[in-house]
């Protein structure tokens, strides 16, 4: 096992990755890199001509990987390795999120050209999407196949594929994916509908979200997602555009991801983006709508590494929202629901008064009237974005069946809002 990675960045080297022989991490940019103006990796890791060492690195690297041990595992069987970052991304490193690359230090030629002799992309049926996804459902780790080299982070059962001329692709060696395909969480029934109308509504509302299509290949159903990170120009080519999501972005591992476990909170995510975009106030505000959706739908997995970091050229903005779902379909009545993030001190769906959200808009230096004003807006509207999203973009006995069970708590949470802005407004 190599005890060395190269680092590459748009298809270009920048960087090495180091393991010692005591099993410390350590990243640094070449010479060259560190005195240019080119992206950094990561916030946390800005240019430098200093190594980076430990747990900052580790928690770049870990925010590259699948959060579920039964994939990892599957991996570093697959390599004959142990289920480490490093082992894993010097195997599985070819096409990770944003445009970062890992490639083994023995690699010859110039590393640029060795990537690109592995890329492939063979053409897939309808049939062989559909039997991936019922083989997902059978075998949550099953996410790549033999000739797959791509990583993805998150807890989620998903597999990448690419779209390419109207056409399905599986995405072999260091060849870009376009799309994630998510058939839901198996143990939540149609939970691949529930997140795909969650996006279209929050849509709907106006917020910046990720493009997402339904797929219903063979009779199955998935979620397609396409990657905010890989735009395609007009002849097809698939580019890489930088990301890092916002606990890589300051160093947390994805295990302190929510707040309630010892992660960032909304005021510290806010300061980030205020000291890193290149459009700080309209960032926060988009971040604080986001929230504001999760919240008034019944969202719980909003945590910091669902937003992300979009790094282009010189340009650094919060990217389009993804991962958007809704939990209340699936709410038990006596079932302890809460937000990701406090707001205001209150975690807990349906205890916020206007009082919290002004709180929570002075904490991100919003203007508190504008927050307040906004909420009153979404709960307003929001009821008949998740009608839309459901009964029409969904549609048939599915759409309407879900509508039926998320308006039994969604239309009364709302209504609760707009009464509570009323008397304490």
């Amino acid at each position: 096992m190599p005890d060395a990675l190269r680092v590459l960045l748009h298809g270009s080297p920048i960087g090495a990755l180091s393991r010692s022989a005591r099993g410390e991490l350590a990243f640094r940019y070449d010479r060259d890199y560190s005195n240019g103006s080119g992206t950094a990796l990561s916030p946390d890791l800005p240019l430098d001509h200093r190594p980076f060492k430990g747990e900052r690195v580790l928690a770049y690297l870990e925010g590259l990987l699948p959060d579920d041990p039964a994939v990892r595992q599957r991996w570093a069987a697959r390599f004959d390795v142990r289920d480490e970052a490093f082992d894993l991304l010097a195997h599985m490193g070819l096409d990770c999120p944003g445009a970062v690359q890992f490639l083994p230090e023995t690699a010859t030629g110039h590393e640029a050209a060795v990537a690109e002799r592995e890329a492939a992309y063979v053409h897939v049926t309808e049939a062989r999407i559909a039997a991936r996804i019922r083989q997902l459902r059978a075998d949550g780790s099953s996410w790549t196949m033999p000739d797959e080299h791509w990583s993805l982070p998150g807890a989620q059962e998903k597999f990448s594929l690419a779209r390419r001329r109207g056409r399905w692709y599986e995405a072999h060696g260091s060849a870009p994916a376009t799309h994630l395909i998510k058939p839901g969480i198996a143990r939540m029934r149609h939970q691949a509908e529930v997140e795909f109308a969650s996006m279209r509504a929050a849509r709907l509302l106006g917020l910046n979200v990720a493009d997402v299509d339904l797929l219903r290949p063979g009779g199955e159903v998935a979620v397609a997602v396409r990657r905010f990170d890989r735009p395609q120009d007009r002849n097809g080519t698939i580019e890489r555009w930088h990301q890092v999501d916002l606990c890589q972005a300051i160093g947390v591992p994805p295990s302190r991801k929510y707040e309630a476990r010892g992660g960032p909170s909304a005021e510290t995510l806010a300061r980030v983006l205020r000291r890193v975009s290149t459009a700080p106030e309209a960032d926060v505000r988009r971040f604080s709508d986001a929230l504001l959706f999760n919240y008034l739908s019944g969202s719980p997995d909003g945590h910091a590494k669902n937003f992300s970091l979009l790094l282009v050229g010189t340009q650094v903005r919060l990217a389009p929202l993804y991962d958007l779902a809704t939990g209340l379909p699936y709410a038990t009545r006596d079932a302890a629901r809460q937000s990701a993030f406090a707001i205001g001190g209150v975690r807990n769906f349906g205890e916020s008064y206007p009082k919290h959200w002004r709180a929570h808009g002075r904490a991100l230096g919003l203007d508190e009237d504008e927050r307040v004003e906004r909420v009153r807006r979404f709960a307003s509207e929001l009821p008949d974005a998740f009608r839309t999203a459901l009964l029409d973009e969904v549609g048939g006995d599915i759409g309407r069946r879900l509508w039926v069970r998320l308006e039994k708590r969604l239309v009364p949470a709302c209504r609760r809002v707009e009464s509570r802005w009323r008397s304490h407004g």
